[in-house]
């Protein structure tokens, strides 16, 4: 099985970022692909979330990715706490309450993503996919130097080490992951 690539970040800055790029496209939409960007999470976990979920007026704000009565998470890895920042950090702050439109509808949020990025030339190649800023995101931080306990915590992978502790504190998982953040603006 061939692996999905990696958005590179000179992709991610000269054409996702590019002002104007998404004009026309659904706000709900257009924000759930920013916030993807600097998360890593799955587009289904970034389209389920509610305002329970969203953590903002806080000292460092985040996202939890919690299990729903409706909606299990795809492991028990992948329950976690994740800081906001850049644009990331921007597009929640547009959308407090989460993404109505999109909730519990993935396939309708991948299909309408692939569309529009399709129709502005946004795929890398044509093997890349929405899916593909998840691997960019573990593939920046791998090229920063993060520890892989981090990784997988931010990721929602399983680590195959005994656990100990909570994987770090979120001012930690910020300072982080500020290493890897683009220095873009909506």
């Amino acid at each position: 099985v061939e692996t999905r690539p990696a958005y590179s970040n000179e992709w991610v800055c000269n054409k996702i970022l590019k002002p104007g790029v998404f004009d026309g496209l659904n706000e709900q939409a257009k924000l759930i692909v920013y916030t993807l960007i600097e998360t890593g999470c799955r587009p289904s976990e970034i389209a389920n979330l509610t305002s329970e979920d969203i953590h903002l007026d806080v000292e460092v704000p985040y996202i939890s990715i919690t299990p729903k009565a409706k909606r299990q998470l795809k492991s028990k890895s992948s329950k976690r706490d994740i800081p906001l920042l850049g644009v990331s950090l921007e597009a929640m702050m547009k959308a407090p309450d989460g993404f109505p439109h999109y909730r519990d509808k993935s396939s309708l949020l991948s299909s309408s993503l692939m569309k529009a990025f399709r129709v502005r030339g946004l795929l890398e190649t044509d093997r890349h996919t929405i899916y593909s800023f998840r691997h960019a995101f573990e593939k920046r931080m791998l090229e920063a130097g993060l520890d892989y306990g981090l990784r997988c915590t931010l990721m929602g992978h399983k680590n195959s080490r005994p656990e100990y502790g909570d994987g770090g504190s979120l001012e930690f998982r910020l300072q982080e992951l500020s290493k890897i953040a683009f220095n873009n603006t909506l």
